[in-house]
């Protein structure tokens, strides 16, 4: 693998742009592919199966696409990998869910963590299973939010209608430290999300994968030396919304196309 080969990044939607902003922060020399399957959004009331049929579709084109890494920037799919996903693509894989449960987990000044997610996340337990592995002391309380994803999709964001149905939500959570968006799609909610919450830490996946993401291209050699790079856009249907988020993170020079998943 050469190390300008391009990093691809998935979700179901115009989530996972959270991800592949942060990833271009902190490391602005890799070229991106990027995925979004707005056929087949929300992924969070899909079956296991279904998704992983998604996923199989979706890594092997960003694999023939030439791409080095793959970054599952889908909650959703990530809670139904298969634990030898990675060695049966043959490349490095990155989710969203395990490197936020290392930092949490190793965080001492993290008590009481609350997590908020689509049904399938949530229903996988792959956060409370997965910290109080790492940390049984900690004590994990999981929301299922199923209608914040196709909210966001649809463009009601910071407004009177995605504000009233988040509070109903965060009200089902008792005293927490911190709060895990179980979704890469919260992150675009963080500040009605802060509002509501001023005294509880949000987590930040989109960064903690991108730092994990620097971590293993650098560990195999893969990390690109130039100084800045291109995103490439596919989505399995093309959506207004998509088109605007992306412009929105990424510039107005953005370069779209179709791919529909057989």
């Amino acid at each position: 693998m050469h190390s300008n080969r391009p990093v691809g990044v998935f979700d179901s939607g115009v989530g996972g742009l959270t991800v592949a902003a942060g990833i271009r922060g902190l490391l602005p020399g890799e070229a991106l592919v990027y995925f979004g399957d707005t056929a087949h959004l929300p992924y969070g009331d899909k079956s296991a199966h279904a998704i992983r049929e998604y996923v199989q579709q979706i890594s092997s084109f960003l694999k023939d696409s030439g791409c080095k890494a793959l970054v599952v920037a889908c909650n959703s799919a990530a809670s139904v990998l298969e634990p030898d996903f990675a060695d049966k693509l043959g490349l490095p894989v990155i989710d969203v869910i395990d490197p936020v449960v290392r930092m949490v987990s190793g965080d001492p000044s993290l008590k009481r963590i609350g997590v908020i997610g689509t049904r399938r996340t949530v229903q996988s337990k792959v956060y409370s299973n997965g910290i109080r592995k790492l940390s049984p002391d900690k004590v994990v309380f999981e929301v299922a939010t199923p209608l914040l994803v196709p909210l966001i999709e649809e463009g009601f964001l910071h407004n009177a209608a995605s504000r009233l149905i988040l509070k109903h939500y965060l009200e089902q959570l008792p005293q927490i430290d911190a709060l895990i968006l179980g979704c890469t799609h919260y992150p675009l909610l963080t500040g009605d999300i802060s509002e509501l919450l001023p005294d509880v830490r949000l987590i930040d996946a989109p960064q903690v994968v991108a730092l994990e993401l620097e971590h293993i291209l650098e560990e195999r050699a893969l990390l690109n030396p130039d100084e800045t790079s291109s995103t490439t856009f596919y989505v399995s249907d093309r959506t207004e919304v998509f088109e605007q988020m992306a412009s929105h993170f990424f510039g107005a020079e953005i370069h779209l196309r179709e791919h529909p998943l057989p």
